[in-house]
């Protein structure tokens, strides 16, 4: 068996050795949280993490994860007029359609 010393799974061992914790606050606190998230630019874990004085990291490159399954993808492709199997397009439909919800908004 070979031994990886300090090598390439180094980080998948610490992070195994993390425990997560969830917290339930009131509605309202759960909202204070995630705006003074976003206005600091971190995730509202991370917001905790300042909050008791623990180190975070800034987020590089702010993404939205978005979980589709297969009659998701088979609606938005009937919506948008693409295939199914399209994901890239999907995307960039689904990006463009944001978009243009966040500016009507604005």
């Amino acid at each position: 068996m070979v031994k990886d010393r300090g090598g390439k799974w180094s980080g998948e061992k610490a992070a195994l050795k993390k425990i997560q914790l969830h917290f339930s606050f009131q509605q309202v606190r759960n909202d204070q949280v995630q705006h003074d998230a976003i206005d600091a630019g971190i995730k509202p874990s991370d917001m905790i993490r300042k909050i008791v004085g623990l180190p975070f990291k800034k987020i590089q490159r702010p993404r939205i994860g978005l979980s589709l399954d297969d009659m998701d993808l088979k609606f938005l492709a009937e919506k948008y007029g693409i295939s199914a199997d399209n994901e890239t397009e999907i995307k960039r439909k689904v990006t463009e359609e944001v978009n243009l919800f966040c500016t009507e908004k604005e």
